[in-house]
């Protein structure tokens, strides 16, 4: 069976991935959210956690940006930037600036209660490496600062370099990261509040998305990549993520995931999401594919954004918080995030006549793998 599958418009999509961010978002909204009810659920611990589900989207993110950058190489030659940059602020931009807008004027009505230095590092996607930031409403936008400093860096890389060569800078990129997060540590200690939010200590969660999909571009290790459909391999893999990992970065914190956990993490995380794309047809492939779970996953950045805004310390009852999200992120997806990707689509001239077929691999449409599920 192919690990293609076709939508109505006969676009083909990378199975599984909407899925896969729909459980990522739902562990920051779990984990995020205060709950007494949810405390009493001890088997709900291991998908409470916050960090998991952002290291998660780290990894799609890198995997996606470098399939559209090498697949616009692929079909045309070249790779335009400037189009790149202009697809992502359409994407990107929006659905931010909107979230933005309503808080500045819930601060203005005293609902909420941040410095407007904070208000602009977040809008100006600095909010990872600015030290006098606070408040919990903004506090998710260094995610967001970390993936805008990628874009920034990633494409350029792909543009100069050979993909053999950006292949390497991406291994690079996962052995040197928890040297740099060991020597900020020591060398900066004024940073080690945002010790997992910068770009040059948290760069090897995405680079190991961007490793697997040059790798797949090069048809490199193909037996590893096969081995990694065998459901076997998801065992020792969930054992670490939902227990031994957990209990390793409370019993020692920083000693365990600055140099060895979070890479470690990465790793996993890098390894699922090859498993489910290469399996769709696996148990859990057949659930991240089902409709409403990738409709969630479609959604999954404004419930990001939103998220926020009813949990933490602004949590109401649960589960009215997640039916809020839902709401919010319903109302930003079809209100902000919709009209405009049309509007972006006429823009760059992706619509109609010959270009159509020049649709990049954005949320998942026009991704055409080297693989096969049972290669």
């Amino acid at each position: 069976m192919s690990a293609l599958s076709q939508n109505s418009s006969n676009e083909r999509t990378i199975p599984s991935l909407d899925g896969l961010r729909a459980f990522s978002v739902l562990f920051v909204i779990l984990g995020h959210t205060r709950s007494t009810f949810l405390d009493g659920l001890p088997f709900l611990r291991p998908f409470r956690d916050g960090e998991l589900g952002v290291n998660v989207f780290f990894v799609i993110s890198g995997f996606l940006i470098t399939q559209i950058l090498l697949r616009e190489a692929d079909s045309y030659g070249h790779v335009s930037v400037g189009r790149f940059y202009i697809r992502r602020a359409f994407r990107i931009f929006p659905p931010f600036y909107a979230f933005l807008a309503v808080v500045s004027c819930l601060r203005i009505a005293h609902v909420y209660s941040f410095e407007w230095r904070s208000l602009f590092s977040a809008a100006t996607y600095i909010w990872n490496y600015n030290l006098h930031t606070a408040g919990w409403i903004l506090a998710h936008t260094w995610s967001l600062s970390l993936e805008e400093q990628f874009y920034l860096v990633w494409p350029a890389c792909i543009v100069m370099f050979s993909r053999r060569a950006c292949l390497r800078i991406s291994q690079a990129a996962v052995v040197l990261s928890p040297i740099s997060r060991v020597g900020t540590y020591f060398l900066f200690p004024a940073w080690r509040g945002h010790m997992n939010m910068m770009l040059h200590t948290h760069i090897d969660t995405i680079m190991v998305g961007c490793f697997i999909a040059i790798a797949w571009n090069l048809h490199l290790f193909p037996r590893v990549f096969q081995s990694l459909t065998r459901p076997y391999w998801l065992i020792p893999i969930s054992g670490y993520l939902f227990i031994a990992g957990p209990y390793l970065g409370r019993r020692y914190a920083g000693t365990f995931g600055l140099p060895v956990g979070i890479t470690l993490t990465s790793l996993c995380c890098g390894a699922i999401l090859v498993y489910v794309v290469r399996a769709p047809e696996s148990v859990l492939g057949r659930i991240l594919n089902k409709r409403w779970i990738k409709h969630l996953g479609v959604i999954s950045y404004s419930l990001y954004l939103w998220q926020q805004m009813f949990t933490g310390p602004c949590t109401i009852p649960f589960p009215l918080n997640v039916l809020f999200i839902l709401l919010c992120a319903e109302a930003s997806y079809w209100l902000v995030e919709k009209p405009f990707n049309r509007l972006r689509d006429k823009v760059t001239g992706t619509v109609r006549g010959r270009r159509k077929t020049e649709r990049t691999v954005e949320d998942g449409v026009g991704y055409e793998p080297v693989f096969n599920s049972h290669e």
